[in-house]
Parts: structure tokens; C-alpha cells; sequence
């Protein structure tokens, strides 16, 4: 009898919690429209400028380290201009040294040429390098990221691009669309022709050793020469590509991919139908529109997705568990992603709480509603804690955590 009141007791506990923190989730507000699909992209003739195909192309899009190709064009101009040469040495500040990773890793009073930078930059996507350039061409990484969103909206015509850092490293204001990014590759590609073969570096040289490109479009598509991927959590992954086959050039522009396999299939499918359709036709065609006319007509209401902190995925919908909450980030990683590898879906951390009382919940997402439950009750009958969280919890409760996140700022 008592062993059965306690059981009983055990259970109203378990579906009490349960009821109070979906009480919290529903008052943390409509689930986060940017948590929806965050894909875009737009496909070029680099020729003629005219678009072959393009999805949200005008959305606005956290760019990640695609701002590199601005940061590389800055270093390409600077050349051009007659200010730096090839040679010239580019310091290393404490600040660019303290850059978070990726980066080579050049210590503060090091320096770096020009020359060794722009492989840097493309193929290894180095922050440290990143911030070095914007110290070296405008004196402070603020005053360089003002003067490229200049030259992106007045001379290059992304009208809807702000840039705050060199990078691309997370900042809720450094955003861009994939119409922007699409001009911005074809200028470099028409502007800069006798350079634009670096895009193609496949290995960066440095301290003896020989690093290779994050750029899988370069092995894995016939064609391929260029140009920049790009991650962060809210970014999800971007990659600008460009290929030439039988004569004509492709640029395409993919961003908020959820995984780095669906980025490299999506442009890839992308940039076989653009091939396809320009082959087809002599010229292209007339009534396509250009870049120039996918120019949204009035402002469109900015849907950023939230940036959450600590990810160890993202969320691209569905059904979801979350396996506990941590003062560690890493462990809750680590439970996450074994998680996902024992029962399937993608593992995903997120923070919680306030200054010293930050936990990190380990979440395992892209599940059915079927799985979900199942997965929660394996690990409860094992004594291990678990929740089932639907689509709109999952939503709800990460909108909490940017509004969280910002107001620690």
C-alpha cells in the first residue's frame, strides 16, 4: 500500500512539473515566425546578371562568414588603389589575436602578409585575420565595418545589407539577403577577374602545416571554383558558390541551410537545373529578371532568426525531448549528440537562467510526435530524465531565450 501511494505520489509530481513548465512556455509568447525556414537563395548567369531561380531572396539573413567576401573585396580595392601590396605586413593586435575561432591562431605583436591573408580569409575563414585586415585598412574593426556597408549599398548596390564586424561572428544588426550576396560574388568575380581564382585555394599553408579549405563544393562538384561558406547557430549554413561548365558561369547563393549535407545538396541541385536551362537556350532569356529587378518594392518587416547561445544544432522544426538542464554547456552537448546518435533527430543545446544560475538544456529536435514520445518513455524506464516538447514549446521557449539574451546585454 504504501510502495503504491508513493508511485502514485511520484506520478502527480512528475505531471504537476510538467503542467507548471508548459504554463511558463505558453506565457513566453507566439511562437518566433523566424524559427519557420530560415532558407533563401538566388542563382545567377554571372554573364548576364539575369536570375535563373531564387527563393526569399529579399529576407533578411544573418550572412556569417560570407561578410569575408566583403572583407576580401576591402583587401582587393586596397590593392588596386595602390596602398598595400602583396608583401605588406599586416600587424596582429591583441584584439584580432583574441578573435573567437575559426582562426590560424597568430599570436598578439605577430604579422601576417597580405598575400597569406586572403587564402586565410577564403579558405579557413580565420577571424583573427578577419579583424587584423579591418585594424589594418580603417584603424578599428567598428570604423571598417561602416565602411563596408558603405561601399555595399552605395557602390554595389546591397541596398538591404548592414555589416557591424569583419567576420560575420554573431551580432543581431549584421545582417544581409541572399540577393545581396549574390551581387556582391559577382562582383568579385567581374570586377576582380586575375584574383578571382584564390576562391579556389583548396589549402591554406601556415606553421607548417597544410590546412584544408572548408569549401566542400570544390571537391564534390565538377566545375566548382569559389567561393565562401559560412556557419553560426542563428545563420544556420550559408554557401556562396560558382562553377563554370561548357562555357557559362553559375553563381549561387544558399543560406539558412540546417546542415552542412543540405547546404552542399541544395546548391548542388541548384546549380545542375541553372547548367540545364542555360544549356538549353542559345542565350538566356530575355524575360528573366536580373538582381537588379528582384529590388523589393517596399521595406519588409525584419524576421532575423533568434540567436541562441551555446547550440550545439539548430532547430529546424518538429517534435522535440529535452534531456535535463546543466551548468555545463559542454556536457549537455555531449548528451545531446549521443542521444541523437542512439535514437535519431538532431541534438541542439540552449541556455537558461541568469547570471550565476546559467543551466544549458540538452535538447534532441527534428523528431515526429511518435518518436518523441517513445524516446522519453525508453529513457524514463531507465530512471533517466525526459520531456516531451512540441513543435510550438520548442518555439516558444527559444524566443524566451533571445528576449533572456538581450536583456543581459
Amino acid at each position: 500500500m504504501t510502495r503504491a501511494i508513493l508511485g502514485t505520489r511520484r506520478r502527480l509530481l512528475r505531471v504537476g512539473a510538467a503542467l507548471v513548465l508548459l504554463a511558463i512556455l505558453m506565457l513566453a509568447g507566439a511562437p518566433a515566425k523566424a524559427f519557420e525556414d530560415r532558407g533563401a537563395h538566388v542563382v545567377i548567369d554571372a554573364a548576364s546578371g539575369r536570375v535563373l531561380d531564387a527563393r526569399k531572396p529579399n529576407h533578411l539573413r544573418y550572412p556569417a562568414s560570407l561578410t569575408k567576401m566583403m572583407t576580401v573585396l576591402m583587401l582587393f580595392r586596397a590593392l588596386d588603389a595602390g596602398t598595400l601590396t602583396p608583401e605588406t605586413e599586416i600587424p596582429v593586435s591583441a584584439e584580432a589575436a583574441a578573435a573567437n575561432p575559426v582562426k590560424l591562431g597568430l599570436p598578439p605583436g605577430s604579422s601576417i602578409t597580405v598575400a597569406e591573408a586572403i587564402p586565410a580569409l577564403i579558405a579557413r575563414s580565420s577571424n583573427d585575420v578577419a579583424v587584423a585586415v579591418a585594424e589594418a585598412l580603417a584603424g578599428t574593426e567598428p570604423l571598417f565595418a561602416l565602411e563596408m556597408t558603405r561601399v555595399a549599398r552605395e557602390e554595389l548596390g546591397m541596398t538591404r545589407t548592414t555589416f557591424r564586424n569583419a567576420s560575420g561572428l554573431p551580432d543581431d544588426a549584421h545582417v544581409t539577403t541572399a540577393r545581396d550576396m549574390a551581387r556582391l560574388a559577382r562582383a568579385l568575380w567581374r570586377d576582380h577577374a586575375d584574383r578571382f581564382p584564390l576562391f579556389a585555394t583548396t589549402t591554406v599553408r601556415h606553421g607548417g602545416r597544410a590546412l584544408p579549405t572548408y569549401n566542400p563544393l570544390l571537391a564534390r562538384y565538377g566545375g566548382a571554383d569559389g567561393l565562401k561558406t559560412g556557419f553560426t547557430c542563428a545563420a544556420g549554413y550559408n554557401l556562396a558558390g560558382t562553377a563554370l561548365r561548357d562555357g557559362h558561369r553559375v553563381i549561387a547563393v544558399v543560406m539558412g541551410a540546417a546542415s552542412s549535407a543540405e547546404r552542399l545538396s541544395t546548391i548542388t541541385g541548384l546549380m545542375d537545373t541553372a547548367f540545364a536551362r542555360l544549356t538549353e537556350a542559345e542565350a538566356p532569356d530575355a524575360a528573366l529578371p536580373t538582381l537588379a529587378g528582384l529590388t523589393t518594392p517596399r521595406p519588409l518587416r525584419a524576421v532575423p532568426p533568434p540567436d541562441v547561445e551555446g547550440c550545439g544544432g539548430l532547430y529546424a522544426g518538429g517534435w522535440a525531448i529535452t534531456l535535463g538542464a546543466y551548468p555545463s554547456r559542454g556536457y549537455a552537448r555531449g548528451l545531446a549528440a549521443n542521444a541523437a546518435r542512439r535514437h535519431g533527430g538532431k541534438p541542439m543545446t540552449a541556455p537558461v537562467g541568469t547570471g550565476g544560475m546559467i543551466r544549458h538544456h540538452a535538447y534532441v529536435t527534428s523528431l515526429s510526435q511518435g518518436q518523441a514520445q517513445s524516446i522519453c518513455r525508453q529513457r524514463q524506464a531507465r530512471g533517466h530524465y525526459c520531456l516531451v516538447r512540441s513543435p510550438q514549446m520548442m518555439r516558444g521557449a527559444l524566443e524566451a531565450v533571445t528576449r533572456l539574451r538581450r536583456s543581459m546585454r
